[in-house]
């Protein structure tokens, strides 16, 4: 019989902590879905306590059960005894990893690809070739579109595009603030560390941590966080030898794999010499903030101040946020905010974006109903579990379409990615956008990052 693997074993505590209240189950969006006892936080720590007690092995179906989960967040926030379901969940998978259950695909793909960083951007371009030229072209009754069920792709889903060349590939390893030297002091000595907001005003100058879909997938919404963070008035750093920061290693249970993801990225970090570390996407964000530190075991984590960039600009002097001569006479758009679970739930950020947006002045923000509620992405989740991920989604495009929007904005690329295929199932005129894209149309570049919408929306955005 397996044993538990030594993750588990450390978190044995907080398997004991629940005590089988259920009110997990009404918060998990797998739940609402299946409504089986397995699919809920409850019924998963009775497993993972079976395994720690030596009444159940790591078999296949307490593998198939333990993946099926989003790592939302929310049964975690709803527990009465705050018993850290995510963090049990990533033991017990690693535990899963240690017993030899690591399909060989996702080993390949996590241990070679992912962690040797250069072989990404080949790859894109690759992808990005075949997309744009190969099945663009295909017609739709073609007996190869036919065959993409079979490896896994739905013939009706909206896919996100590789661009033909990666962020890092051609980004400048330094851009400088925009009107010289940035206002305030140096952070080192200076603010208390628990003192963000002050950090962040403080700051002159940050590494862009790019993060793997936003430099494959959307670099346009990279370079619109450089153009802000520099007209923010910080310098910003590009580290060269940054890569994947780890999360669907980690995700995936391979805590020794994300360790090294972790030393390098630490390395790549430092060696900048900024005062913060600014990433737009939420799960990077989570994951150099705390895991690092919490799971991986690496003490003091990078050692620099990590932002989201909706927070950081949040924070900076309200005059970095760019005006629209002409927003008296043009109408306003629509927007609402859907809020990452990685960076609500996970890292307790929730006005900053909303702050950022209310602060443009040719927005007219609308609030959205259950914004909070995830999406049914959940980085891999949604390639693996298509059919429940579009469920969990079908929830969210109602209440887009309840919020009567032009544009969706979120601060996750997963989300971006997962959104713009809900609004395209539901048949929306909606374009999805990150905050940045947003903020960015008011420095000219309207259309900076992909937009998924037809129709007004994209008009909005000059596309």
């Amino acid at each position: 019989m397996n044993g538990p693997g030594r993750e588990l074993e450390l978190r044995r505590e907080y398997a004991e902590e629940c005590h089988s209240c259920g009110n997990c189950r009404a918060v998990c969006p797998i739940f609402a879905e299946v409504w089986t006892e397995d699919a809920a936080a409850r019924g998963k720590l009775s497993l993972i306590r079976a395994v720690l007690d030596g009444g159940l092995d790591l078999t296949a179906i307490f593998d198939e059960k333990i993946q099926l989960c989003l790592d939302c967040k929310a049964c975690r926030d709803a527990c009465p005894n705050s018993v850290p379901v995510d963090r049990l969940i990533l033991a017990a998978r690693s535990g899963l990893v240690e017993a030899g259950r690591f399909p060989f695909l996702k080993r390949i793909i996590l241990r070679q690809f992912l962690r040797r960083g250069r072989l990404l951007p080949p790859v894109g371009r690759t992808a990005s070739f075949l997309q744009r030229v190969v099945l663009r072209g295909l017609p739709r009754e073609s007996a190869l579109r036919q065959l993409l069920p079979v490896a896994g792709i739905e013939r009706g889903r909206v896919l996100p595009e590789f661009a033909a060349r990666a962020f890092l590939t051609g980004a400048p390893e330094v851009a400088e603030a925009v009107g010289g030297a940035s206002p305030g002091g140096v952070v080192t000595p200076g603010p208390a560390d628990d003192d963000r907001e002050a950090i962040a005003r403080a700051a002159r100058t940050a590494a862009f941590f790019v993060g793997c879909a936003t430099n494959l997938l959307y670099p346009g919404t990279a370079r619109a966080i450089v153009e802000s963070l520099r007209r923010s008035g910080v310098a910003v750093h590009v580290p060269r030898d940054q890569g994947c920061c780890g999360t669907p290693v980690i995700e995936a249970g391979d805590f020794v794999t994300a360790r090294a993801f972790a030393v390098q990225n630490v390395a790549a970090l430092g060696d900048s010499r900024v005062d913060v570390v600014v990433t737009g996407c939420a799960s990077c964000g989570l994951t150099l903030k705390k895991k690092y530190n919490e799971l991986l075991g690496i003490d003091g984590g990078i050692g620099i101040p990590v932002f989201d960039f909706a927070e950081f600009l949040a924070h900076r002097d309200g005059s970095t946020i760019p005006a629209d001569t002409d927003a008296d006479e043009a109408p306003k758009v629509r927007v609402t905010y859907h809020e990452p679970c990685q960076l609500s739930r996970g890292q307790g950020i929730r006005e900053e974006p909303r702050s950022v947006l209310g602060s443009l002045p040719w927005v007219e923000f609308v609030e959205m109903r259950d914004s909070d509620r995830c999406c049914g992405g959940g980085g891999t989740f949604s390639l693996t579990n298509y059919d429940l991920a579009s469920a969990i989604g079908r929830r969210k495009a109602d209440a887009i379409r309840e919020a009567g929007v032009e544009l969706v904005v979120t601060e996750c690329p997963s989300c971006v990615m997962q959104l713009r295929d809900v609004v395209a199932q539901a048949g929306l005129d909606v374009a999805v956008v990150a905050v940045a894209d947003l903020v960015a149309m008011g420095y000219g570049r309207a259309g900076v990052g992909v937009v998924a919408g037809t129709g007004p929306a994209t008009e909005v955005l000059g596309t």
